[in-house]
């Protein structure tokens, strides 16, 4: 039986902690072992895990909520997804990548916390509603019912699909088998192209009278299974055109 809980809070995090340490784990798994403690190296202690959830893990802290505003772009519905400046995901996440590619020109300490922002955001891309729409907050505000409970739509794909259906790694990471053609391929483009591309499965997850079913479970388990998968994909590509020596 499908479960969930009561309610979900009003929030702006992506896959939830589990979703987030699977696309790290999918990424990490594509490096070899050079470019692995290189990148460890940097976070100096801390775990890959640790780094893909570090900006939801520091939003209690108020100093740090200059970046509540790079998890997420929102466009109304039918408005074209575009580059903006700047305290924004495609901005903030395209600068990182840039920067990356000349991590040494930075400090130790400031590589660190740009690997962290690469992990997270890289997550957050792929999750449709985080390029979602203003006027109800990415699925914030957008109220639907599962199993006799209340939630916002964000929310259960956050959280309440993963929960319910119990994602593992070894899902996201056989769900679908790509060649090398195919991952090239999947590699190719810049933010603004993934992100447009994860928009345009907001259709999908909107294709509900708010009284959320077993297909409609299915559908969307599909849809982050994808995502999360590409996501590690991509982030695994970054990190080797980064710090492959």
């Amino acid at each position: 039986m499908l479960t969930l809980l009561a309610l979900i809070p009003l929030k702006t995090f992506a896959w939830g902690e589990k979703g987030h340490e699977i696309v790290a784990e999918i990424a990490f798994n594509q490096l070899d072992n050079k470019t692995k403690n290189i990148i460890l190296s940097y976070l100096d202690g801390m775990t890959i895990e640790q780094a893909a959830t570090w900006m939801d893990d520091i939003k209690k802290d108020h100093s740090y909520d200059k970046l509540k505003p790079l998890h997420y772009v929102n466009f109304e519905k039918g408005e074209e997804v575009k580059d903006i400046c700047c305290d924004n995901i495609i901005s903030a996440l395209s600068t990182t990548i840039k920067e990356l590619k000349h991590h040494k020109d930075f400090t130790k300490e400031e590589v660190k916390t740009k690997i962290c922002y690469l992990f997270h955001l890289m997550g957050d891309l792929h999750q449709p509603l985080h390029i979602g729409y203003g006027s109800d907050k990415g699925g914030n505000t957008f109220q639907v019912n599962f199993n006799s409970k209340g939630t916002n739509l964000h929310g259960l794909m956050d959280y309440g699909i993963i929960e319910s259906r119990g994602i593992s790694l070894n899902d996201c990471m056989n769900y679908k088998t790509y060649n090398t053609q195919q991952i090239e391929s999947l590699c190719k483009g810049s933010v603004l192209d993934w992100a447009s591309e994860s928009r345009s499965h907001l259709d999908q997850i909107y294709a509900t009278d708010k009284q959320i079913d077993a297909d409609y479970v299915e559908k969307n388990f599909v849809l982050i299974k994808t995502q999360i998968q590409i996501a590690g994909i991509r982030l695994g590509k970054i990190l080797k055109d980064s710090f492959h020596e």
